[in-house]
C-alpha cells in the first residue's frame, strides 16, 4: 500500500490551492426530484477509530506531483459527493453499477445516463472548484516512476477516469449506510497499526457526519457498503475476467504423487534498488502474485482453472530494509500438471493495495480462451514481473525444469525463483 510523505508544501492543481488546514463545505444541491427513504444507520463491526491526522497534509506527496493531482482529485470528488450517501436511491444506484461490472467498481461519468441526477448535484458542487467529471477525467493522468526507456510501453502516461470502489459488494446489506472514503491514506510512521488505513466519512442518525479511519480487516468483516472513491482503468480496458474456480487442488496434489517432480514452488524473491512501488520509509511492500491455468480442450476452447483461492495470493510483506535482499519465502507457484503441452500457467507479480480497483496485469490467451488478470493496484506499472501486454509469452516453462533445478525469472524491478519439488 502506497503511503504519502509528509510535507508542508502546497498543493495545486487545476489552478487551485489548499493552504493550511482549513477544510471545504459542500452540501448537497436541493432537489425535490431525488427521494429520501429511509435508510438503516447501524454500523456493522466498524472500529469507530477517530482519525487525527491533517487530511490536507496527507495528500501530499513532493516526490510524485501527479500523486499529488490524484488525490487531490480523489479528496474533491469526495466532497462533492458524500451528503448523497444519505439518500437510499443513489446508493443503490451506485451498487447496481458496481455489479454490473467488471472490476466491483461504478464510473461516474456513467451516471450521465444511469441517473442524471445525481451526475448534475456532482458537478454542481465541484463546480464551486472550477471542476467538473468530465474535467477531472481529462487530466486523470499519472507518468510513470518506475518505466525503463528500453520498454516504451512502461514509460507511457497511464490515464484514468473516477469512480468508486466497491471492496465489500459481495458481502455488503444493501439497506445498511455507506461509509464514503476519499482514499487518503494514513501516516503511519508513528503507529504502525494503522498501515494501510483510508480517511472514511459517514453519518449519524442525526446528519452529523463523522470522520474515522478503517483498513482492509473491516471492509472484510462489514456489510456496511464501502464506498471508496478510485481512479480505475477505462472500462474498453477490461476483458473477460476469470470467475470460477473449475480445477481440485487438492486432487491434482494426490495425481503427483507418482511423478518425480511433485509440484513447483517458488522459494526466493526480491524487490531490486529504486523499484519498491511504496513511498514512505515506514511501508511495508505486499507483493502478491495472480496465475491462471489455461488446459487444452479436445472439444472445445480451452478450461480456465485458479490456481490460487481468488486467482491471487499473497507471497510477503517485504520490509524496507529488506529491499535488494534475496528473500527465501517458499510457497506454491503451481502443481505438475501435464503433458505440459497441453497446460499452460500464465501470471504476473505486483504491489497489491486492497482500497484499489483492478488495474491490468495481463491478457493471456491459449487454445482459443483469453483471459484478463488483474490485480489491486493503485497504479497500471505496480507490477513486479512481467510487463502486462507481454505475459502471453512468459508461461511457465515447466520442460526446462528437467535439466534445471531453479530458475530466475528476472526483470529489472524484482526477482521470482521457481524450484521443482521432488
Amino acid at each position: 500500500m502506497k503511503k504519502l510523505i509528509m510535507s508542508g508544501l502546497i498543493l495545486a492543481t487545476m489552478g487551485i490551492t489548499i493552504v493550511g488546514c482549513k477544510k471545504e463545505k459542500v452540501e448537497t444541491v436541493n432537489n425535490n426530484n431525488v427521494s429520501t427513504k429511509n435508510i438503516d444507520y447501524t454500523l456493522d463491526q466498524i472500529p469507530l477509530l477517530e482519525n487525527k491526522q491533517d487530511i490536507l497534509q496527507l495528500m501530499l506527496n513532493p516526490n510524485d506531483k501527479d500523486e499529488e493531482k490524484l488525490n487531490k482529485y480523489l479528496y474533491e470528488i469526495g466532497l462533492a459527493t458524500k451528503d448523497l450517501i444519505k439518500n437510499e436511491e443513489f446508493n443503490q444506484t451506485i451498487i447496481g453499477m458496481a455489479k454490473k461490472s467488471d472490476n466491483q467498481t461504478a464510473y461516474l461519468l456513467d451516471l450521465r445516463t444511469e441517473a442524471p441526477i445525481f451526475f448534475k448535484i456532482i458537478n454542481e458542487n465541484l463546480a464551486k472548484n472550477s471542476l467538473s467529471l468530465e474535467r477531472i477525467a481529462e487530466d486523470m493522468t499519472h507518468i510513470p516512476l518506475t518505466g525503463n526507456p528500453e520498454y516504451p510501453a512502461t514509460m507511457e502516461v497511464e490515464k484514468y477516469v473516477p469512480a468508486i470502489f466497491i471492496p465489500n459488494l459481495n458481502a455488503l446489506d444493501n439497506n445498511k449506510q455507506p461509509l464514503l472514503s476519499p482514499n487518503i491514506e494514513t501516516d503511519c510512521s508513528q503507529n504502525s497499526e494503522i498501515e494501510d488505513f483510508i480517511i472514511t466519512w459517514y453519518f449519524n442518525k442525526n446528519g452529523n457526519q463523522v470522520e474515522i479511519i478503517l483498513g482492509e480487516n473491516t471492509s472484510v468483516k462489514t456489510t456496511n457498503p464501502l464506498f471508496i472513491i478510485d481512479h480505475a482503468i477505462k472500462k474498453h480496458q477490461l476483458s473477460t475476467i476469470a470467475t470460477t474456480n473449475e480445477n481440485q487442488p487438492r486432487a491434482d496434489f494426490e495425481d503427483n504423487q507418482d511423478r518425480a517432480i511433485k509440484r513447483f514452488d517458488s522459494k526466493q524473491i526480491r524487490i531490486k534498488t529504486g523499484y519498491r512501488q511504496e513511498s514512505g520509509w515506514w511501508n511495508d511492500s505486499e507483493y502478491c502474485i495472480v496465475a491462471y491455468r489455461i488446459e487444452n480442450n479436445p472439444n472445445g476452447i480451452g478450461i480456465h482453472h485458479w490456481i490460487y483461492s481468488g486467482g491471487w495470493k499473497e507471497i510477503d510483506d517485504i520490509k524496507v530494509s529488506e529491499i535488494n535482499s534475496l528473500l527465501t519465502r517458499q510457497t506454491l507457484h503451481a502443481p505438475n500438471w501435464t503433458p505440459y503441452s497441453d497446460n499452460r500457467v500464465f501470471w504476473n507479480t505486483f504491489e497489491r493495495d486492497w482500497n484499489r480497483s483492478l488495474k491490468d496485469l495481463g491478457t493471456p490467451n491459449y487454445d482459443g480462451r483469453q483471459l484478463w488478470m488483474g490485480g489491486n493496484m493503485r497504479y497500471n506499472g505496480d507490477w513486479y514481473a512481467w510487463i502486462p501486454s507481454t505475459v502471453n509469452v512468459h508461461a511457465t516453462p515447466f520442460a526446462w525444469f528437467g535439466w534445471n533445478t531453479s530458475i530466475n525469472f528476472s526483470s529489472w524491478k524484482a526477482d521470482y525463483y521457481i524450484h521443482k519439488i521432488l
